[in-house]
């Protein structure tokens, strides 16, 4: 009986914080930004962000891991070459900066 309670209190613990924590991306998914600043929480089942570029455009937002393969994208996209990225942390899927930039966001 005891190890039953301690279970559910764990099941019921992380199903709480699980709902919680949701992964944090910047979005402009209609290309027209090469500086996109507007965030977006992603929902429950996008784990990863997507920075994909194709000629001037860039297209940022959030995904399912499952879905960074080139077939998936060239369907979604309708685009004849791109290249993109994914990755998995906040904000991930931003501008690239510089080590100076890095080095002041840093140590403020």
């Amino acid at each position: 009986m005891m190890r039953s309670s301690v279970l559910f209190c764990l099941v019921v613990s992380f199903a709480m914080f699980g709902f919680g924590l949701s992964l944090q991306c910047y979005s402009c998914p209609n290309g027209l930004s090469n500086d996109c600043q507007v965030k977006q929480q992603c929902n429950q089942d996008e784990d990863s962000c997507i920075k994909l570029t194709s000629g001037e455009n860039t297209y940022t937002q959030c995904i399912r891991l499952a879905d960074c393969d080139f077939m998936t994208l060239a369907v979604r996209y309708s685009l004849a070459d791109f290249q993109f990225s994914c990755c998995g942390s906040e904000l991930c899927n931003g501008q690239e900066k510089s080590a100076f930039q890095k080095f002041k966001d840093f140590f403020g």
